[in-house]
């Protein structure tokens, strides 16, 4: 599903984020990718985005090489991958509905096959009734949700989620969870970067822990393992 081979990344300011770095994930997985601030987790995320182009080395990304590509085939790439953010970064003018629909809009999906797909994803998300709120109607783990939806409503075979329960309680943090472990148990692959040891020691998955830009620990079902 996803292969970086021998991946070195380096800033026009001469920090060398990640070093020789090799990754197999497979499809279907469930990885936490953990390490302390500044290890290069950020830059392995932006590199499976097309954010970022390698220094040097190779990407496969669903069977496809994605380590030099024409900038028009970036989008294409993209759909690969859902995104959920820590800032949930949903558009505060437009309701939750619209918030999700919106996604498939810019992908030119048809208009009559909008509505229904929404709300199929509004219900698996447990917020079909809070179509019609915006987000500074909804509670922080509402909002993750929507923004979890959006990033699903595609169907992209990969989802990435960058620290997705930093901003919410623990209890709320659980409820994330168990919504994305459901996801996952669905086929989709999910690659997690978080901070929160408890989420990470209690889900007993995979484990890839990165330390100035390199693999220190790869455990099937790992420990946080770091002190911040």
């Amino acid at each position: 599903m996803i292969s970086f081979k021998k991946v070195f990344m380096r800033y026009p300011n001469g920090v060398t984020a990640l070093n020789g770095l090799d990754l197999e994930i497979k499809e279907g997985e469930f990885v936490f990718v953990v390490g302390p601030s500044g290890a290069g987790k950020s830059t392995l995320i932006k590199l499976i985005l097309k954010e970022l182009e390698p220094t040097k080395g190779k990407i496969i990304l669903d069977g496809e090489n994605i380590t030099k590509v024409h900038r028009r085939r970036v989008p294409r790439i993209r759909k690969k991958t859902g995104v959920v953010f820590q800032d949930f970064r949903l558009l505060p003018n437009k309701t939750a509905f619209e918030n999700i629909a919106f996604a498939l809009e810019i992908t030119r999906t048809r208009s009559k096959d909008i509505k229904p797909l929404v709300k199929k994803i509004m219900d698996l998300v447990g917020l079909k009734d809070k179509e019609k709120s915006r987000p500074n109607e909804l509670s922080g783990g509402e909002q993750q949700r929507v923004s979890i939806a959006r990033a699903i409503v595609n169907d992209p075979p990969i989802l990435i989620c960058d620290e997705p329960t930093g901003n919410l309680d623990p209890e709320t943090s659980w409820e994330i969870m168990k919504l994305l472990k459901n996801i996952n148990k669905a086929g989709t692959t999910i690659i997690m970067v978080t901070h929160d040891k408890t989420i990470v020691n209690d889900m007993k998955q995979r484990v890839v822990a990165i330390e100035n830009g390199r693999i220190v620990r790869d455990e099937k079902s790992g420990v946080y393992g770091y002190d911040n």
